[in-house]
């Protein structure tokens, strides 16, 4: 399976889905004009992702996790939706006993920043992992 890979803008984050390294990474700034375009196609590839698991192959175990890293700058209301989405499908992983964790990196100067992945973490029922941005 090819990685996943949309680079940053000035409006969309980086969202980059290797599974060589079993690290999904989304970071930087995400308020698209177009947040269905931004995300259902990385949506689409975890989804896939996921079956692929489903069948056997995987680098995936007790001592190389799954990890989904969310270091967003800033994330509008419409991008918390997809976020969720995404977020989701690795709590079904982890249920079906893919081992996962999510990281979230937060600006200690910002308290939004860490309640905005504690919102999402209650939200979607999984354990967050969070994570300092180094100044």
């Amino acid at each position: 399976m090819q990685k996943y890979y949309s680079a940053p803008s000035d409006l969309d984050p980086e969202i980059n889905f290797s599974h060589d390294d079993n690290i999904f990474r989304i970071a930087g700034v995400s308020r698209p004009e177009n947040v269905r375009a931004t995300y259902e196609p990385a949506i689409k590839w975890l989804s896939d992702y996921k079956t692929e698991l489903a069948t056997g192959y995987s680098s995936i175990n007790k001592d190389n996790h799954l990890t989904l890293q969310l270091d967003l700058e800033y994330f509008n209301s419409s991008s918390a939706i997809f976020l969720y989405d995404i977020v989701m499908i690795i709590r079904s992983m982890k249920e079906e006993g893919i081992p996962a964790r999510i990281n979230w990196a937060f600006d200690p100067a910002d308290t939004d920043s860490l309640e905005a992945g504690e919102d999402l973490s209650i939200l979607a029922e999984i354990e967050f992992n969070y994570i300092k941005r180094q100044e």
